[in-house]
């Protein structure tokens, strides 16, 4: 997948300034702050949420929520540049939703950019980053609703706050601030292109790399998967391994330990992100681990094997009826909730979900066939 790796995204620095400058900013200036009444007539509605493509595919569900509720309103969706081009192609399914990016690394030209604009609603997604606090505070919007996450402080300055639930799922948090502005929806994540594309029954994508904070601890060790691919292309099956630019490298060095490599095709660095969506659909099957690929096969309704460690599928895991998910076995599995809490620096976790355990998952499917 020819998308960049970004610093506004998994840096241990960003997200120390955040904590220790954000914290104290975004209270003092919620002294400030005057709490406003939801207005009656609500036209101009504005969705925060700076980064994750996981995570703005799921927003996915909120869109279609607000458009089938309020088909009139506009939508301004901010992003940051490494969750833009998925909130574009969520988008373009819609009419008056505009998808605006923003420099997260500058926040003074960020916030310029906010204030161009005014809004009936501000709806700040973000479970933890006072950055977005920030972004939120100096918004013009005449009623703004965000989360007030346990040990977070950064809820001072909304109008209304919602309680982040760590029970439920992503999705599930994201529609109780919805819930703020009268808005109940019951869609699920889904993602639709115009393209129509024929599935090929041979066709299985692998996905072996996972983004955010400390990624390697969701990985499957690399001897496994090259064990299952020589599986499935003993049966005959073609394997496309996605990934980033910066996974293409580790893509070609699992190509080059497997039997049959005239099945496989490495196209990790090589596809824009709609071209990997293009590549989803046609697929038969989608083998992942967590990270914002299995959430786009999700809202695919793609068939799907999703490998959890640290990520609890009740938090993250894909929402699709044609899914296996396979948590890992090991007791202190897992500990993420917002997604940077590991609880060790190994992925022992994912070392315990066994190939067989994933084999089988596979062979579920692949009887169908």
């Amino acid at each position: 997948m020819n998308v960049k790796y970004n610093s506004e995204r998994g840096s241990d620095i960003l997200r120390f300034l955040d904590r220790y400058l954000g914290i104290p900013i975004v209270t003092t200036l919620g002294f400030f702050k005057k709490k406003r009444e939801r207005p009656q007539l609500i036209e101009k509605i504005a969705l925060l949420k700076t980064a994750a493509i996981g995570d703005t595919v799921l927003l996915s569900a909120v869109v279609r929520d607000i458009k089938e509720k309020l088909p009139n309103s506009e939508i301004f969706f901010f992003t940051g540049s490494s969750n833009y081009e998925i909130a574009k192609i969520i988008s373009g399914e819609f009419s008056n939703v505009n998808v605006i990016k923003l420099p997260i690394k500058n926040p003074f030209r960020a916030i310029s950019i906010i204030r161009q604009y005014e809004f009936d609603v501000w709806l700040d997604f973000g479970a933890w980053p006072r950055l977005n606090a920030l972004f939120s505070y100096f918004s013009n919007a005449k009623f703004k609703v965000g989360f007030k996450t346990k040990n977070q402080y950064r809820h001072y300055i909304y109008d209304v706050t919602v309680e982040h639930d760590n029970r439920i799922h992503e999705v599930f948090n994201y529609k109780k601030i919805l819930e703020q502005i009268c808005i109940k929806g019951n869609n699920l994540p889904q993602i639709n292109v115009d393209t129509d594309v024929e599935k090929d029954k041979n066709l299985i994508v692998i996905h072996m790399f996972p983004g955010g904070s400390r990624s390697y601890l969701k990985e499957w060790p690399e001897t496994y998967w090259v064990r299952l691919i020589d599986y499935l292309t003993n049966k005959g099956y073609s394997i496309a391994l996605t990934g980033a630019k910066a996974d293409r490298d580790r893509a070609l060095r699992v190509y080059n330990q497997c039997k049959r490599k005239n099945l496989i095709s490495v196209v990790a660095g090589e596809f824009s992100l709609r071209e990997v969506i293009l590549l989803l659909r046609k697929s038969f099957l989608v083998i992942s681990v967590n990270t914002g690929i299995m959430h786009l096969a999700s809202a695919l309704g793609c068939n799907l094997v999703a490998l959890h460690g640290p990520t609890s599928p009740n938090r993250w895991g894909p929402l699709n009826e044609n899914s296996i998910i396979i948590q890992s076995p090991l007791e202190c599995s897992p500990c993420l909730n917002l997604g940077f809490e590991y609880g060790c620096n190994e992925n022992k976790c994912m070392k315990e979900i066994t190939l067989k355990a994933v084999i089988d998952a596979v062979d579920s499917f692949l009887r169908e066939t």
